[in-house]
């Protein structure tokens, strides 16, 4: 069975993921700045430090590592932070990896904001970055993942909002939900991609045990926005109020982040599911009952 070396593997999707590999059976161990277990592994990629105990034995690296997109308002320096903290940190895994001869496979998370907004079609892989600052850093983002190509086959997981109870960004939708005051933001139009996050581990497990290469869109699928909330809603027996959120508030609010809940993205998953993969949820209202009742 293989041996998995997790970078982020504390965050929301780290943790769900790691649980999901030793349930089957794999030895997995995490790069953190904290290391407070056996299996955790010290490394701080700033500083260029890492500990080299079991990097002998990896011959999976599972990239998570990133500064949360939504946490803080996009300033010059927010900005700089958000592309050193994914970029920097997959060329110290790449300098890292000279102490893994065992290497055999790497997989990336990326980001499903990287074909602009507003087009009037479903966005495959094929379709070029586009021009906004998202688009932009997830293009370097997968730059720097594809240096392990001379190394291994590579995979990027292009990850839409990920769907669940314990944190990310449904619990941010959550909390005026909770309080009574759920509406739809903007024009409510707009489509928001999504992913369970059981399906998007699954994605992670499948792609390591089929080793399969290349750049894919992790996605259940997409849902407008006045959907979305007003499925929550009901599901949460609360009430759905009009009119929506203005576009101008949010901009006042959140700055130039706004325009991940103002705009508009539909992506296609035909791509994963061509090469095998199946969906465990196939439509929204099915993921967020799952949620709701935990």
């Amino acid at each position: 069975m293989r041996t998995v070396l997790i970078s982020g593997g504390r965050g929301l999707v780290g943790r769900s993921l790691s649980k999901l590999l030793k349930q089957q059976g794999y030895t997995v161990y995490k790069l953190t700045r904290r290391p407070q277990k056996s299996s955790h592994i010290y490394w701080n990629p700033e500083k260029q430090t890492i500990e080299t105990k079991h990097l002998s034995e990896i011959d999976v690296v599972i990239n998570l590592a990133g500064s949360g997109i939504a946490d803080k308002k996009w300033s010059d320096n927010r900005k700089l932070d958000l592309i050193n903290s994914r970029v920097n940190s997959i060329h110290f895994l790449k300098k890292a990896s000279e102490k893994m001869p065992n290497l055999k496979y790497f997989i990336s998370a990326s980001g499903i904001n990287c074909y602009g907004y507003n087009g009037p079609h479903e966005k495959t892989e094929n379709d070029p970055y586009g021009d906004d600052f998202l688009s932009k850093l997830v293009k370097d983002w997968e730059l720097a993942s594809s240096s392990f190509e001379d190394l291994c086959p590579v995979a990027k997981l292009r990850i839409a909002m990920v769907i669940d109870h314990k944190g990310g960004a449904l619990k941010k939708i959550l909390r005026p939900i909770k309080l009574g005051l759920g509406s739809p933001l903007a024009s409510g139009k707009q489509y928001v991609p999504w992913i369970h996050i059981d399906d998007l581990c699954r994605m992670f497990l499948y792609c390591i045990e089929n080793d399969i290469s290349g750049t894919y869109n992790a996605a259940n699928g997409y849902i407008s926005n006045r959907e979305l909330m007003k499925t929550i809603t009901k599901k949460m027996k609360k009430p759905f109020f009009f009119p929506a959120v203005p576009k101008g508030i949010l901009k006042v609010f959140l700055g130039e982040m706004a325009s991940m809940l103002t705009e508009s993205l539909k992506v296609s998953n035909e791509k994963i599911r061509k090469v095998g993969f199946r969906f465990r949820y196939s439509n929204f209202d099915s993921a967020i009952s799952e949620i709701v009742k935990k």
